[in-house]
């Protein structure tokens, strides 16, 4: 018995292979049709629109940190995506969680990773006062 497998798709409906019931699909901030530009499917959003959001990053469906455009997510986390906030406590810290995917005050709780560049050696950390050998030479 052969395995199936899952085809993934875009993302995008693509108007130079849109057709039947998806050329009635249209930005709901533009009205653009799907059959003009491409057209996020999961949040009915055009190619444009989703750049200007991504740029603007004002919290209502881009990522306040990191401009990605995931509504649903920046809904739940009071204006963040999931990349954005610590796996730990849930605060927002989009540099430190993006470099060391915590935020700095759970990082400093943990107490087994470098400060400076995350690499994780307990010893060499408590005895630096929180960086790895490397980080505490140069």
């Amino acid at each position: 018995m052969a395995k199936q497998q899952k085809r993934r798709g875009s993302k995008w409906l693509d108007p130079n292979k849109v057709d039947g019931r998806h050329e009635d699909r249209y930005c709901h901030r533009c009205g653009k049709t799907a059959t003009q530009v491409r057209i996020l499917k999961h949040e009915n959003l055009c190619e444009d629109c989703v750049e200007e959001l991504r740029q603007k990053k004002e919290g209502d469906y881009a990522c306040k940190g990191c401009g990605k455009v995931a509504p649903q997510q920046v809904k739940e986390n009071d204006g963040y995506c999931k990349d954005c906030i610590c796996k730990i406590c849930g605060e927002p810290d989009p540099k430190f969680v993006h470099k060391h995917g915590f935020c700095e005050d759970c990082f400093e709780l943990m107490g087994t990773n470098c400060r400076k560049c995350g690499k994780e050696a307990r010893a060499q950390v408590q005895l630096n006062d929180g960086l790895c050998d490397d980080c505490a030479n140069s």
